[in-house]
């Protein structure tokens, strides 16, 4: 079973790690830095939370239900991964990469970190 708990203490992890590395872009580079970031980590905690959605499984059940909703649920993140870093680079024109994919690249950091604790 899916402590919902812990998955919501580890995305809000995410998006704050996200805001807090937008607001250091925006100090160091300027606006355009800062929300290229913040598009990243965004990427980054909207797709954790496509995984948690669809990861859910009713209490109690058996490991091959489990598992398949694991697959399942690592297959819309990775579907929807590739559609936001498609709709960011077709229309945002203006984005910085490094912050985008760095941002983007804490995000997962916070996730595997947390899933060591949790």
């Amino acid at each position: 079973m899916v402590d919902i708990s812990a998955v919501r203490r580890i995305i809000l992890i995410q998006v704050a790690v996200a805001v807090l590395i937008a607001l250091v872009m925006l100090a160091i580079h300027g606006v355009t830095a800062a929300v290229s970031s913040f598009v990243g980590g965004a990427i980054g905690f909207l797709t954790s939370l496509v995984y948690a959605k669809k990861m859910l499984a009713p209490p109690g059940s058996e490991a091959k239900k489990i598992i398949r909703a694991h697959y399942s649920a690592e297959a819309y993140k990775l579907i929807f991964t590739i559609l936001l870093f498609s709709l960011v680079f077709t229309q945002y024109k203006e984005v910085h990469a490094l912050p985008l994919f760095a941002t983007y690249a804490a995000t997962l950091a916070v996730y595997w970190v947390a899933l060591i604790f949790v």
